[in-house]
């Protein structure tokens, strides 16, 4: 089950973190040293805008057209 909270980002040396509270930690059994993996939502213009970049359409490619033959 994941557990979804607020966390303000600040700076720790010259990169940034988030404070996780101590309750999450200790529900969800995570310490000191442990891999977390983090999901953090991106407005759907950004992701749209870095999808397209990634596959070429605003350097000129064609965007994929499917060929109605290939389905079953």
């Amino acid at each position: 089950m994941s557990t979804v909270f607020e966390g303000k980002v600040r700076r720790l040396g010259n990169s940034m973190a988030v404070i996780i509270p101590k309750e999450i930690l200790e529900e969800t059994g995570t310490k000191e040293g442990d891999t977390l993996k983090l999901a953090i939502p991106i407005p759907k213009k950004k992701r749209e805008a870095a999808f397209r970049k990634m596959v070429g359409v605003d350097r000129g490619a064609q965007p994929f057209q499917r060929d109605e033959r290939d389905r079953v």
